[in-house]
C-alpha cells in the first residue's frame, strides 16, 4: 500500500480566482501507518507579487531563484501519484493545485475521495477541537515547528495524521481513501533535467555580494570614469538597502564597465568618504548621520573602522585630493601584493592606503558629493505595490497631502515605486526596472514624504 502524501502550500492570497498563486509547496510522504518516509519542499516563483509576506515570510529575492509551477508540476505529480492526499484544510490546498495544474495545461481532477482533511477529521479524533493547525497539534501532542512555512506545516499535519491513525486505524475512511487513490491517474510527465528544489534563504549570500566580481588585476586604468555605476549605487541606496535585484544590477554594471572587485571596493570607499564629507558640511555629525554612515558601510561590505576613517578624512580636509601613487597602490592591492588590511593595518599606513584608493577615483567619486540627494517634487507620480505594513490608502493619503500624485500603474513619468519588498516580482516592479525607475522599500517612504520639494525648486 503506497501510503499518504501530506501536502501544504504557502500562497500569495486566498483564492486562485483572484489571481493568487502558489509560492511554496511541501510534501511529506508516509507509509500506511503514518510513519514518515521522505519529505520534499521547494519555493515556487509565482510570477507576481507575494502578497502578505509578514504571514508566510517568503522573500521575493528567494522566489526569484525558484522554478515556476510549470517546472515543479511533473515532480509534484510523481510524488503524489498513487497516494492519498492529506492536508489541513484540504479544500484550500486542492483548489490551488487544480488551478495551477490547469494553468500549465493539465486540467487534472482531484478525486475528493482520495483526499483527507486533518482539520475535518479533528471532529472525529479530537472532539470539540478548534480548526487551527496549531491548536490541533497542541491537543494531540504533535510538535509544530516552522508555522506558516510549507514544510513546517506539512510535518505538523503528518504528525496529526499519525496520531489519528494511532487512535483508530481500522476506520473505514482509511481504506476508502486508499482505494480511491489507487484508481486515480496523474499525468505522466517527465521531470525536467537538472531540476532541484529552491529553499528559503537561497538568495542569502555566503559572502559579501561583491564576491561575484573577479579579484583579477585591474582591467582599466585609473582614474576610473564610473559615474554610471555610482548613479546606480545612488538609486540602490535610496532606502539604505541593496536588494538582491539591485546587487545583480550593480554587478552587471561593474562587469560592463570592466571593473574588478578591487576597483569597485575603491569606489565604495570613495562613496563613503563623500557621504561623510556631506554629513560634516555643517561642522556637526549627528547621531542620525553616524547611523546612516554605518548603514551604508554595512551594505557596501565595510565596517565601523571604515566609517571612523572616512569621518576622520572628512574632518581633516579634502577627502579626494589627487595623489600620484594611488593607482599603483590599487593595482598592487588587486594583484595581492598588498591588502586593504595588511600587516600595517594597526598603524597609519592603512588609512593612507584607503585615502589613496579614494583619491584614485578622481572626478568620478568627487561627483558623489555634488550630486543632489534624491528627492521628490510636488506633482511627482509615485506607485505603491505589495501588501505593506500600513494600509496603502493611508500612504496614498499622506502622499497627496505632501503634493505627490499616487498612481495605479507605472509609466515613464513615475519617479519611484515603493514596494513592500524591494525585490518584488509584481508587474509594477518589473515595469519600473525595465524603465530604470528605482524600486525601494516601504521604510523609505516616510523620509521621502518629509522632504518633498516645492515645484520648480529642485
Amino acid at each position: 500500500m503506497p501510503g499518504f502524501a501530506v501536502i501544504d502550500l504557502e500562497t500569495t492570497g486566498f483564492s486562485p480566482r483572484q489571481h493568487d498563486r502558489i509560492a511554496e509547496v511541501a510534501v511529506v510522504l508516509t507509509d500506511a501507518a503514518g510513519r514518515v518516509q521522505d519529505e520534499w519542499c521547494t519555493l515556487v516563483n509565482p510570477e507576481r507579487d507575494l502578497g502578505p509576506q509578514h504571514v508566510h515570510g517568503i522573500s521575493a529575492a528567494d522566489v526569484s531563484l525558484a522554478p515556476t509551477f510549470a517546472v515543479v508540476a511533473p515532480h509534484l505529480a510523481r510524488l503524489i501519484e498513487g497516494r492519498v492526499i492529506v492536508a489541513h484544510n484540504a479544500s484550500f490546498d486542492t483548489r490551488f493545485l487544480r488551478a495551477e495544474l490547469g494553468r500549465v495545461g493539465l486540467p487534472v481532477g482531484i478525486d475528493p475521495l482520495a483526499c483527507l482533511c486533518t482539520m475535518r477529521l479533528a471532529g472525529t479524533f479530537l472532539p470539540s477541537a478548534p480548526r487551527g493547525l496549531a491548536i490541533c497539534c497542541e491537543l494531540a501532542g504533535v510538535v509544530h515547528d516552522g508555522a506558516h512555512s510549507a514544510l513546517g506545516d506539512a510535518r505538523a499535519t503528518a504528525g496529526l495524521l499519525e496520531h489519528y491513525l494511532g487512535l483508530d486505524d481500522a476506520d473505514p475512511l482509511w481504506a476508502q481513501a486508499h482505494e480511491a487513490s489507487a484508481t486515480h491517474s496523474w499525468p505522466g510527465l517527465a521531470v525536467p533535467d537538472g531540476f532541484s528544489p529552491v529553499l528559503r534563504g537561497a538568495s542569502r549570500p555566503t559572502g559579501h555580494w561583491l564576491s561575484g566580481l573577479s579579484d583579477r588585476l585591474d582591467r582599466v586604468p585609473f582614474p576610473v570614469e564610473a559615474d554610471d555605476y555610482l548613479a546606480l549605487l545612488d538609486l540602490a541606496l535610496l532606502d539604505r538597502y541593496v536588494s538582491f535585484t539591485e546587487r545583480g544590477a550593480l554587478l552587471a554594471a561593474a562587469e560592463e564597465a570592466g571593473l574588478s572587485r578591487a576597483q569597485v571596493e575603491s569606489l565604495h570607499h570613495g562613496y563613503l568618504d563623500a557621504l561623510a564629507r556631506v554629513a560634516l558640511e555643517d561642522g556637526v555629525l549627528s547621531d542620525a548621520e553616524v547611523a546612516d554612515l554605518h548603514e551604508v558601510a554595512g551594505q557596501l561590505g565595510m565596517d565601523a573602522d571604515d566609517v571612523a576613517a572616512a569621518v576622520e578624512r572628512a574632518a581633516s580636509g579634502p577627502a579626494l585630493a589627487p595623489q600620484p601613487d594611488a593607482g599603483a597602490h590599487l593595482r598592487a592591492e588587486a594583484s595581492g601584493a598588498v591588502g586593504p588590511r595588511g600587516a600595517d593595518a594597526l598603524g597609519g599606513a592603512d588609512a593612507l592606503g584607503r585615502a589613496a584608493r579614494g583619491a584614485a577615483l578622481g572626478g568620478a567619486v568627487a561627483t558623489v558629493a555634488a550630486r543632489p540627494r534624491f528627492a521628490l517634487t510636488q506633482g511627482d507620480e509615485i506607485v505603491l505595490t505589495g501588501a505593506m505594513t500600513r494600509p496603502r490608502e493611508d500612504w496614498e493619503r499622506e502622499a497627496r497631502a505632501a503634493g505627490l500624485s499616487p498612481w495605479p500603474n507605472v509609466t515613464k513619468r513615475t519617479r519611484v515605486v515603493i514596494a513592500a519588498d524591494p525585490d518584488s516580482l509584481s508587474g509594477k516592479a518589473r515595469t519600473a526596472r525595465r524603465y530604470g525607475i528605482p524600486v525601494v522599500s516601504e521604510s523609505v517612504l516616510e523620509e521621502l514624504l518629509g522632504r518633498v520639494e516645492v515645484t520648480g525648486v529642485r
